[in-house]
C-alpha cells in the first residue's frame, strides 16, 4: 500500500528554479478559454473485463490530446496484487473510491459529473470539451533527482464567477507505461501488459485544497511537494493538476511532465494560433499528433532535435484540429517541436 507522502509547506527557497517567478502571474492566461476534461477510472489489475474499458479511455485520448487528461484509480479487492504484479493501490485511490461510492470496476467520472461506464464516456468527454471554464489552471513542475522531491506549482485566475461560492485544487501524480500483469476475459491474461496513467499519490488532501476567493479577476497561486517514491519512474510521470467546486464538479484540467514542465499565459490547448498541444503518444514511433489552435493562414511546425538542429519541417494549412507529423525516419531520442512564436513541445521517439 503506498504511503501518504504529501508536504503542503511552501517551498519557497526553491522559487528560482522554476520557469518564471512566483512573484508575477506567469503560468495561466486571463482570457476565457473552453473546458478541459478529465476522466478518472475505477479500475484494476485483475479486473477481466477492464482492458475493454482502458482501449475506450486510450482512444478518448487519441481523439483529444491535451483536451483530456485521464487518471486511472486502481482499487477494490481485484486491485490485490499477486506475486510479481505491479502494486497500484494507493490510500489516496482507497479514499476516492469510498468518496464517490465505486463499488465495482470498470467505471468511470468525466468532470466528476457522475459515474459511468465506458459506453457514456464519450458523449460526456465531447458535452464539457464544449463548454467555456470560468477558470483557467497553470501548472508547474520541479523534480530535485538528488533529494528525489517532486515541488509543484499551481495558478488560477477567474475569468468569471462560478456557481459555487468555494472551489478546491487537486493535484495528482499518475506513473505512465508500467508494465505487468492484468486479467483480460476477452484477449486473455496478459503478463505484460502496459498500464496508462495510474494514480501514484495525491499532493493535495482528497478533498482538495480550498479557495475561498473565486470573483471574476481574482488570481490564486499555491505550491506543494511531494517525496517521490524511488520504484516510480519520474520520467514517464505526470503532474495532473484541476480546479474544480467543493461539491467536485471540475472547471479545469492542465498537465505537465513530473520531471520538468509548465504550462504558459498563452493556452496551448485552445485557441492561440502560436501554440502547439502536447505531443502525443509518448514515446511515439511512426507519428506525432498536436491538437493545434485554429490558423487564419498556413503556419510551418518545425522539429529540432536535442542540439538545436532542425530535423524536419512541415507546412500546416489554415484551420485548426489534430495534425500529425510523421518521425519514422528519425532516430531514437529527444526532440523538440514549435510553431513560430509559440513555445516548443517535448517529442519523445522510441521503438
Amino acid at each position: 500500500m503506498t504511503q501518504r507522502t504529501t508536504d503542503m509547506r511552501p517551498f519557497a527557497s526553491l522559487f528560482l528554479c522554476f520557469p518564471l517567478l512566483m512573484s508575477a502571474q506567469s503560468l495561466v492566461g486571463t482570457m476565457p478559454q473552453p473546458r478541459t476534461a478529465l476522466l478518472e477510472e475505477f479500475t484494476a489489475l485483475n479486473c477481466g473485463n477492464c482492458p475493454a474499458a482502458h482501449a475506450v479511455a486510450n482512444g478518448l485520448a487519441v481523439q483529444h490530446g491535451e483536451a483530456l487528461m485521464i487518471i486511472a484509480v486502481h482499487g477494490g479487492s481485484l486491485a490485490n496484487p499477486s506475486a510479481g504484479q505491479p502494486d497500484f493501490r494507493t490510500m489516496d485511490g482507497t479514499a476516492l473510491w469510498s468518496a464517490f461510492g465505486v463499488n465495482f470496476q470498470p467505471q468511470g467520472m468525466v468532470n466528476r459529473q457522475g459515474l459511468q461506464q465506458a459506453g457514456g464516456w464519450s458523449a460526456s468527454v465531447s458535452g464539457v470539451l464544449a463548454q467555456t471554464s470560468p477558470v483557467n489552471i497553470g501548472v508547474s513542475s520541479l523534480y530535485d533527482a538528488n533529494a528525489q522531491v517532486l515541488n509543484v506549482m499551481v495558478e488560477l485566475y477567474y475569468t468569471a464567477a462560478p456557481d459555487a461560492a468555494e472551489d478546491r485544487i487537486h493535484v495528482a501524480l499518475t506513473e505512465d507505461h508500467v508494465i505487468g500483469w492484468q486479467t483480460d476475459y476477452v484477449n486473455g491474461n496478459h503478463a505484460a501488459y502496459d498500464h496508462r496513467h495510474a494514480l501514484r499519490d495525491l499532493l493535495t488532501p482528497v478533498a482538495g485544497d480550498p479557495v475561498l476567493t473565486t470573483t471574476m479577476g481574482t488570481f490564486v497561486q499555491r505550491s506543494y511537494s511531494l517525496a517521490v517514491d524511488p520504484s516510480w519512474d519520474i520520467g514517464n510521470a505526470s503532474i495532473v493538476a484541476f480546479v474544480g467546486d467543493a461539491g467536485g464538479v471540475v472547471h479545469q484540467v492542465r498537465s505537465v511532465d513530473a520531471d520538468g514542465g509548465f504550462t504558459t499565459s498563452v493556452a496551448d490547448v485552445v485557441t492561440e494560433t502560436s501554440a502547439l498541444g502536447r505531443a502525443f503518444p509518448v514515446p511515439a514511433m511512426e507519428v506525432v499528433h498536436f491538437t493545434v489552435g485554429a490558423r487564419p493562414v498556413a503556419r510551418r511546425v518545425q522539429l529540432h532535435d536535442a542540439t538545436g538542429r532542425m530535423v524536419l519541417g512541415q507546412v500546416l494549412p489554415a484551420g485548426q484540429g489534430i495534425i500529425t507529423i510523421p518521425v519514422s525516419a528519425l532516430p531514437e531520442g529527444l526532440y523538440f517541436a514549435s510553431l513560430p512564436g509559440g513555445p516548443a513541445r517535448r517529442v519523445v521517439v522510441a521503438r
